[in-house]
């Protein structure tokens, strides 16, 4: 009887397998390419012993160590040994994300993965096999974008490093970008990725704010910067909103019987006419900073449904703090984490 038992699960293990072999293959990919990362990487506590180990990078360390305590014991971020180790990447990127939405809507293709749930993207150690997956999605009629990552959360998992890449950013955005992740550590919700990245998103920023104005202080030049930075991207992000509704509002729209080619010369006019807009906004400084970067923007749905991603529910955020915690961000994040 125990034998056929056996004999069943291991059936049924290698039916699994057989079913999800796509999944699994990818799986082992990314485990070894995490794998990768994780051996490599060096403990700070070594690191900063070392005396030949630049002085530069050493306080680099202490200033994210100083963000990590901050995040925990002033927003209630939960502690972990995340940061505690140092990737060098050599100034090679190491991990790209794929995205992608149907031509015509804005709207996140979604990836399902046994026991993970689902991802509105998906991360590839390698290059070239995410070129690939982008264009298979292309040859099914999907608008795809691939971009180069600088920081993932493992949820707890394992130790996330300390990338190489990371210290070239400015004290707030390094300071945003380790809240950010360290949230995601905090709040996790299967299957709502679209949450979850907003979430880490609000708390990031005003994490950021709130460090930089208890470690440089109020009238700092450090918050200074990200402030005026957060404002500048705040005129990027109003044009975004307003451009993804207009092309909701266009697609919902198109009469019927148009050919494809006629629709895609509508959206191609609606894409433009926003960057034309956004030429002309005062975001940009003057005249040829817009065309030099203009000119390497060429936004499609995958761009647009990923902006939603990390920026639909930023608003809402904003009124719950404000009109719920009166501004208490360790209270919003503890009421995010009880619900």
């Amino acid at each position: 009887m125990i034998k056929k038992i056996l004999i069943l699960f291991f059936l049924l293990i290698i039916g699994y397998l057989v079913y999800h072999y796509k999944s699994v293959i990818y799986g082992l990919g990314q485990a070894v390419g995490q794998a990768e990362v994780l051996w490599n990487a060096n403990e700070i506590e070594d690191l900063m012993k070392n005396p030949d180990f630049p002085d530069s990078t050493k306080q680099k360390f202490r200033y994210i160590q100083e963000v990590k305590q901050f995040a925990q014991d002033s927003l209630g971020l939960n502690s972990s040994k995340n940061y505690s180790t140092f990737y060098d990447q050599n100034n090679k990127p190491i991990l790209w994300v794929v995205t992608a939405s149907p031509e015509f809507e804005i709207k996140a293709y979604e990836w399902r993965f046994p026991i993970a749930g689902k991802f509105s993207y998906k991360g590839f150690f390698d290059y070239q096999k995410a070129k690939e997956e982008a264009e298979n999605l292309k040859e099914m009629g999907y608008d795809t974008k691939i971009d180069e990552v600088n920081a993932w959360s493992t949820l707890g998992w394992f130790k996330d490093p300390i990338l190489s890449s990371m210290l070239n950013r400015s004290a707030g955005s390094l300071a945003e970008l380790i809240i950010h992740e360290l949230s995601h550590a905090t709040v996790y919700r299967k299957n709502q990725v679209e949450f979850n990245e907003n979430f880490a998103t609000f708390v990031g920023k005003k994490g950021a704010e709130n460090f930089l104005t208890y470690h440089y202080g109020k009238n700092s030049n450090e918050l200074k910067e990200y402030l005026n930075n957060e404002k500048r991207s705040s005129y990027f992000k109003e044009y975004m909103h307003s451009a993804t509704k207009e092309l909701i509002e266009v697609y919902a729209n198109f009469k019927e019987g148009l050919s494809i080619e006629e629709k895609r010369k509508i959206k191609s006019t609606a894409i433009e006419n926003f960057k034309n807009r956004l030429a002309n906004s005062s975001y940009y400084q003057d005249s040829l900073e817009a065309d030099a970067r203009l000119s390497k923007f060429h936004p499609n749905n995958a761009y647009f449904s990923g902006f939603l991603t990390y920026h639909a529910k930023q608003n809402n955020f904003e009124e719950r703090l404000k009109e719920e915690f009166n501004g208490d961000l360790k209270s919003f994040i503890k009421a995010i984490k009880e619900e």
